[in-house]
């Protein structure tokens, strides 16, 4: 995404219902087949994994990291989606390994 179109999104007053992101999520992948979905996931994590690295070495900028993680998480979404995992699964999972990170 433009860089200044973002910025300006996230100073703007949006805010989508559950049900409009939930049909954004449905509309992205009714548009462009599920493997090429997945493939754009998978690049939207490394960049994440770019991102996030920048951080660690001291020349990231959070905006850069806030799109990211952004991007990220729809990407996310969209794979619940395409492999059919329900949210009460994926919150079980969630649990799970948040458990054992309180454990640690």
């Amino acid at each position: 995404m433009n860089r200044t179109r973002f910025i300006q999104g996230l100073n703007s007053n949006i805010e989508l219902s559950d049900k409009e992101r939930r049909r954004a999520i449905r509309n992205s992948i009714n548009k462009r087949p599920w493997k090429l979905n997945c493939t754009i996931a998978m690049e939207e994590f490394a960049e994440l994994t770019q991102q996030v690295s920048k951080q660690i070495r001291g020349y990231g900028d959070r905006i850069g990291l806030i799109e990211e993680m952004a991007d990220a998480y729809i990407c996310l979404k969209l794979l619940e989606s395409i492999f059919n995992i329900s949210p009460e699964d994926m919150q079980k999972a969630i649990d799970v390994k948040m458990d054992r990170e309180r454990k640690r």
